[in-house]
């Protein structure tokens, strides 16, 4: 990362606006900041500070990039201390949580990225992997360690999320051994299930249109539709009122009798995706008993959700920037249901003993970064067959699945 260089005094300026930007991109997020409030808050002249960074994006990408050095840094400069798979693999953990906690504010920062500057979630999210792909290929015979590295991040990716952030408590060393045994050891307590490719499953756009007529409400609907198109393609922030009156064909006063505001109607447009993405699930899962075989088919069912519908996950995800209670309240809703079906599967003896909270937010963080990784980072919007196998095979029996010498190998 190369920037200019400035004398001592200039340097001391430079650390107050970092450290300004970062106050301010936290409290107000990216849309909603400016370089004046922050040239404000440090006590400078616009045009001192854009001596500094050329603009805004400028700004939030140095603060982004110097993050992702130091704790890329941190973690290679302590890793060579370690031989074991095992003990590499929970000392990048157990760093990678340490300095999210010690810098906060600035993940919480980088977690908007993606609706900021996609390439920097992107390059982030490589290079982590690329860590763990280093460590996989000295005994992983796979060619699919990519795919292995980011379910890995996904593994503690929703942790991280619920308890450091959400919850404000400690990642303590319980939940930490649960992660790492997830991690090699799958869910499938048994053994022996061979993870199988379903067939992709029409979506009827009918059961939308049932929520709502029920209420009455064909205005109401129409006017939600037209929001969830204009939040996934435009984004919250850059979508207009009057562009949604428009394209429902009322009146800005119509949206208003049915919202007090554009938060109201995204509140509306999350409850319906969180319904959405159960009724959709539900169709590859009502027909099995037994979970790894729900987990096998619920897997899949999120993968060809998010090929076909990804603008809508983009709404969720966005959703916790702009109203904070709602995208947790989507996610957590999902975990609650999700964490009382694993303690059944657990009591049943068909899912290993783990920490039944942990393991379910392993599961979504898993889809989540391998979602995120096929369906957004790349372009064409696909998931091979071998990749979806590999991630199968990882949830249902860990990296001991593929490890050389490992229990299944």
């Amino acid at each position: 990362m190369a920037y200019k260089t400035f004398s001592k005094k200039g340097e001391e300026t430079k650390k107050k606006i970092i450290n300004s930007a970062i106050k301010i991109f936290k409290e107000n997020g990216f849309n909603n900041s400016s370089i004046l409030k922050i040239a404000d808050v440090v006590g400078l002249k616009n045009s001192t500070l854009y001596r500094y960074f050329k603009n805004k994006k400028d700004l939030y990408n140095f603060i982004i990039r110097d993050f992702e050095e130091k704790l890329i840094k941190r973690i290679n400069d302590n890793l060579k201390n370690y031989d074991d798979i095992e003990k590499k693999i929970e000392f990048f953990i157990r760093e990678y949580i340490d300095f999210v906690k010690e810098n906060k504010d600035i993940f919480d920062i980088f977690r908007e990225a993606e609706f900021v500057n996609i390439d920097l979630s992107r390059e982030f999210y490589d290079k982590i992997a690329k860590i763990l792909e280093d460590i996989l290929k000295e005994k992983i015979s796979n060619d699919n360690v990519e795919i292995l590295s980011y379910s890995i991040i996904g593994s503690y990716y929703f942790i991280i999320l619920n308890y450091l952030f959400w919850e404000e408590k400690e990642i303590d060393d319980e939940k930490i051994k649960s992660i790492l045994k997830f991690i090699f050891n799958g869910i499938d307590k048994k053994g022996d299930f061979e993870p199988y490719l379903l067939k992709e499953k029409e979506f009827n756009g009918d059961q939308d249109k049932k929520e709502f007529s029920k209420k009455s409400e064909k205005t109401k609907e129409i006017i939600l539709k037209s929001s969830e198109k204009f939040f996934g393609k435009k984004g919250y922030s850059n979508t207009h009122i009057s562009e949604i009156a428009r394209v429902s064909k009322v009146g800005i006063g119509t949206i208003y009798k049915y919202f007090e505001n554009k938060k109201e109607i995204l509140k509306e447009v999350v409850k319906f995706i969180n319904k959405s993405l159960r009724d959709y699930t539900n169709i590859y899962i009502k027909d099995y008993s037994d979970r790894r075989d729900i987990e096998n088919a619920g897997f899949q069912a999120f993968f060809y959700l998010f090929k076909n519908f990804g603008f809508r996950y983009r709404i969720v995800r966005e959703s916790e920037f702009v109203d904070k209670e709602t995208g947790i309240w989507y996610y957590k809703r999902l975990a609650v249901a999700y964490t009382k079906r694993l303690t059944e599967g657990i009591e049943k003896e068909i899912i290993i003993d783990i920490n039944p909270e942990v393991l379910s937010y392993s599961l979504m963080g898993v889809g989540h970064t391998i979602g995120m990784k096929e369906f957004v980072f790349k372009k064409n919007g696909e998931i091979d067959k071998n990749s979806v196998i590999t991630v199968l095979n990882f949830i249902m029996h860990g990296l001991n699945k593929f490890l050389v010498g490992g229990k299944n190998e």
